[in-house]
């Protein structure tokens, strides 16, 4: 069994301390937000990611903690969009991270996300 806090991130939003869970139900709520099927998230990351995504990934990490623990749910995607503006790009950084370590039906995100940017031309 693996490390089970390793699936989650707590930051400061809102004015508070939440926590992200980036487990089943937030690829859930991740895919059914885009409107994505589950073979389709390394093509999301591929090349760049759109602010929306950000947005939707954030805002389906806070909301899969709190459906799983039933918290009261006081905020929603566009809300999540405004409290993005106070977070700094390298905390934003730990929590895609977080995110890239978690795992989708027992498999590494890893393998099928490039992280880097392997464009030889920027080299």
């Amino acid at each position: 069994m693996g490390n089970k806090k390793r699936s989650y991130y707590t930051t400061k939003l809102g004015g508070k301390n939440r926590t992200l869970h980036f487990s089943m139900n937030f690829w859930s709520n991740f895919t059914d937000i885009l409107d994505i099927r589950l073979d389709q998230i390394g093509a999301v990351f591929d090349g760049g990611v759109k602010l929306s995504t950000i947005r939707t990934l954030i805002y389906s990490g806070l909301l899969a903690y709190d459906q799983e623990e039933g918290n009261k749910i006081d905020y929603n995607e566009f809300k999540v969009g405004s409290w993005l503006e106070d977070l700094d790009s390298n905390e934003l950084d730990k929590i895609v991270s977080s995110m890239m370590e978690s795992r989708i039906l027992g498999n590494s995100l890893n393998g099928g996300i490039n992280r880097r940017d392997n464009d030889p031309k920027k080299k």
